[in-house]
């Protein structure tokens, strides 16, 4: 019945329907929902791929493996955060001042002798303790070297802390280095008799860099915290997690180390003993809920709130002090600063031990504390979904974009308007590709900002490997929207995905259960 329409007219494409103004307006719009519209096979696929690599970052995180990433990205938000954010210091009521013995002073005040002239510290620290400073904490090893075991009357320095301690001052001493057959443990079980102090001067590193703090170990900052502000203080701002609350005590940290003292006679022992957390209850429980520590507050370590109460030891009239203006603080960390082997990589930059005790203090004052591993668990996964979603309506957006250029490059040339529009296509398309890779990108900067902000709050989460483990397996959708999957009528979402994904089903599926497990056991 057609056979008297022309042959070049049957062959003839149909015109393209034309679209109104606001419909030309609204299309990428319009396209870009279409991109986006999940089925529930899609969702059930990022639901499984974001729990591998949440379960996969539990299990790294109980291993302790992620520190260094930790690390990483805390140093880079706090090189970068102040661009945008104002900080504030946070923990000006808890931050002691700092009296050090840098290298002007080693080389001027001491004479780059080492041990320290202990003369000159003497003086040090009854100058110190003249400028009103109640809790001495004292970063440098005091024991008697080899030729002052066996100084007639003790030593004038001994003779110095035992009163000071009698005085009403608060001393903290570091755990001296272990000495041939424990010559160092009379002393020091002298030294508690008289009411001084001792704590460990270990800080906790991990993958070369410290992110965390002690709250339940006698180390120096929060031995000191402690004499500071008392031990329900250090409680209220650093509580352990519900569940160890009825197990919970409130522990005293401050005679821990003279206490041992007592019952060994091995220094070894000692310092051993007095680095391991003081916790009744589940010592398993405290460690799988982190209990025992906590992320350094970024505010407490910031060197421009750091800096401000740090003091040059100094001659004055030929004897060792502080400088009469110099900032007057009722804790006072006295130490050196000097030697480079004695530097640590932190979230701040480097800094000297010394430092970190202090930033620790002022941290314990401000409080930290990790989010629940269950909670970060559950919404690493809910974050995941949300990401895989993004990622993968982008890289169906970018397909589906191609795929379309494609076809219009089949089509025979009308001229020269129909070539540009297509240049502008293919050029167009390179933009999408250019914004699908910036965007984990883009979100990992956000992320940043955001935990560097949630981190000042006293919460320290890391996105960093969620982001880009979405962005990696949203990847393999990127295909589908040239060679979609055709969905079998009457089967279910589980068995459409183990039909058109086979490897998420047979593989990361069971590896989810699987690393999930390892992490809680």
């Amino acid at each position: 019945m057609n056979s008297d329409i022309p042959e070049e007219h049957a062959a003839t494409p149909p015109p393209r329907l034309k679209l109104s103004l606001a419909q030309r307006l609204l299309w990428p719009f319009a396209q870009l929902g279409h991109a986006f519209k999940l089925t529930g096979t899609h969702l059930l696929h990022h639901v499984i791929g974001a729990t591998l690599i949440a379960s996969l970052m539990l299990a790294l995180e109980g291993l302790h493996v992620l520190e260094w990433l930790d690390a990483a990205m805390l140093r880079f938000s706090a090189e970068h955060g102040e661009l945008v954010r104002e900080r504030k210091d946070q923990g000006a009521r808890y931050r002691p001042g700092i009296i050090e013995i840098d290298q002007p002073a080693f080389e001027q005040v001491f004479q780059e002798r080492e041990p320290l002239e202990r003369a000159r510290l003497e003086q040090l620290i009854a100058s110190a303790a003249e400028r009103g400073s109640k809790v001495l904490a004292i970063d440098l090893d005091l024991a008697p070297a080899v030729h002052e075991e066996q100084h007639e009357g003790g030593r004038p320095l001994d003779r110095l802390l035992d009163k000071l301690a009698t005085d009403g001052h608060q001393l903290v001493l570091i755990l001296p280095e272990e000495s041939p057959r424990n010559a160092n443990l009379p002393w020091i079980r002298a030294r508690c008799e008289a009411g001084v102090h001792f704590a460990s001067p270990q800080i906790r590193e991990r993958m070369g860099a410290v992110t965390r703090i002690e709250l339940k170990s006698p180390v120096l900052a929060a031995v000191t915290f402690e004499l500071a502000h008392g031990v329900h203080e250090q409680e209220h701002k650093q509580p352990l997690p519900g569940i160890l609350s009825e197990q919970k005590e409130v522990v005293g940290l401050a005679n821990r180390v003279c206490q041992l003292a007592k019952r060994t006679g091995s220094e070894k022992e000692l310092a051993r003993w007095a680095f391991e957390p003081v916790i009744h209850g589940d010592a398993k429980d405290a460690k799988e809920q982190n209990a025992v520590t906590a992320p350094f507050h970024p505010s407490a370590m910031a060197a421009e709130f750091l800096d401000p109460t740090r003091t040059r030891a100094r001659l004055i009239d030929g004897k060792a002090a502080v400088s009469p203006d110099a900032l007057r603080k009722n804790v006072v960390y006295i130490g050196t600063s000097y030697d480079p082997r004695d530097r640590y990589t932190t979230a701040e930059g480097e800094q000297s031990s010394l430092h970190l005790h202090a930033a620790a203090h002022a941290s314990l004052g401000i409080g930290t504390a990790d989010v629940n591993k269950y909670v970060v668990f559950a919404a690493d996964i809910v974050i995941g979904v949300l990401l895989g979603c993004l990622f993968g309506g982008l890289w169906t957006l970018y397909g589906r974009a191609e795929l379309a250029i494609d076809k219009r490059m089949e089509e025979p040339d009308i001229g020269r308007l129909h070539r540009m529009g297509t240049l502008a296509e293919f050029y167009g398309i390179r933009v999408i590709l250019c914004v699908v890779w910036a965007s984990p990108v883009l979100i990992g900067l956000l992320a940043i900002y955001l935990s560097h902000g949630a981190l000042e709050q006293g919460w320290w989460v890391n996105p960093g490997p969620l982001i880009a483990g979405m962005f990696l397996h949203a990847m393999s959708l990127r295909d589908e929207a040239h060679h979609p999957h055709e969905e079998v009528p009457g089967l279910n979402v589980w068995a459409q995905l183990r039909r058109t994904h086979p490897g998420i089903v047979l593989v990361q599926a069971p590896l989810a259960v699987l690393l999930f497990i390892v992490a809680v056991l």
